[in-house]
């Protein structure tokens, strides 16, 4: 399979996928705690560095760009500091943003850890964040692009947050649009959609969103197994693969049996932007003519690789290789 794999990431550079979701700048303050504030019970951290990256379905876009393929961006941003960094970051990486909408009533998302060293302990998370501005005739403005741009790219990618770009409407057209015909359909859900997705190619929750989704509290492979049937069932989805972190991912189809693949032991998975990182590898895979199983193995890779950095990390295309060469 490694050797057959490597001919689908060398596909990779042919594949222009269209990503639709919920933009956001991630930062990072990075410092040091040597002591105990004395005006309340929490430390006091001396910063030492501060950093910022594509978050959310930039994070995607970023990914979907190391990795060789092409991109075009649609989602929302503020007309602030923030949306302009976001969008000059997004342009620099090679991404089209024709799909990006400068709103003067928003504010562009930001989520902003705190991260004590040595250990890499995070203290806090910081989020900046609001939905005034999405209003009707944006939505409908975003599902005019979609509906214009998809037949023009090799893929569908749906970054969904929750903070409101992706929508009941535009929901309702993809999965219309994916029941009379052809195309490829990647979503990474989220609480507020879940009962609207349908008919997608795929779906990748994390183990925490597909107890959610299906109501089956997952402690085992048994109820593991349950969940994923129920979520194909629900999402009347071609394959559902459950993302589990440290453990790896468990890929479900109709009527075949689940599989399972592990992720090697590592002294760190931090798990931020993983799933990003598994949504990318899965639709450039799968547009680039792979099988489902070999766009998990390929997906658990790549996610192992962030797990081994801590932030928001893209995964550049020749290491992956390395890394798939390795198991062959």
């Amino acid at each position: 399979m490694m050797k057959r794999l490597l001919g689908v990431i060398e596909r990779f550079r042919r594949v222009r996928l269209l990503v639709v979701g919920d933009l956001m700048l991630d930062r990072f303050i990075w410092g040091d705690v040597e002591r105990i504030s004395p005006e309340a019970p929490v430390p006091v951290l001396r910063i030492a560095s501060e950093n910022s990256s594509l978050g959310g379905a930039a994070n995607v876009i970023h990914n979907i760009r190391t990795l060789g393929g092409g991109v075009t961006a649609c989602g929302v941003v503020g007309a602030d500091e923030a949306g302009d960094q976001l969008v000059r970051a997004l342009r620099r990486v090679g991404a089209s943003t024709a799909g990006v909408v400068r709103v003067p009533r928003f504010q562009t998302i930001q989520k902003t850890r705190v991260i004590a060293r040595p250990r890499h302990q995070q203290i806090v998370r910081l989020d900046r964040e609001s939905a005034d501005g999405l209003d009707e005739r944006l939505r409908e403005r975003i599902c005019r692009f979609v509906r214009e741009q998809w037949p023009r790219h090799d893929g569908l990618v749906l970054s969904d947050y929750g903070k409101g770009v992706i929508h009941a409407r535009l929901l309702a057209w993809i999965g219309e649009a994916l029941e009379n015909g052809p195309g490829i359909c990647v979503i990474d859900p989220k609480r507020e959609n879940y009962e609207l997705y349908r008919a997608a190619t795929l779906v990748t929750p994390n183990r925490e969103e597909a107890s959610e989704a299906s109501g089956v509290a997952i402690r085992d492979e048994t109820s593991l197994v349950a969940a994923g049937e129920k979520l194909l069932k629900l999402w009347r989805a071609k394959a559902v693969l459950i993302t589990r972190g440290p453990e790896g991912m468990s890929l479900f189809r109709p009527r075949k049996r689940a599989q399972h693949f592990p992720t090697e032991p590592r002294e760190i998975f931090d798990v931020t932007g993983a799933g990003d990182t598994v949504v990318a590898v899965c639709a450039l895979a799968l547009a680039s003519g792979a099988g489902y199983e070999e766009a998990a193995v390929a997906a658990n890779l790549a996610a192992g690789l962030v797990g081994d950095e801590i932030g928001t990390v893209a995964v550049p295309l020749e290491r992956l290789k390395q890394t798939i060469r390795a198991q062959a």
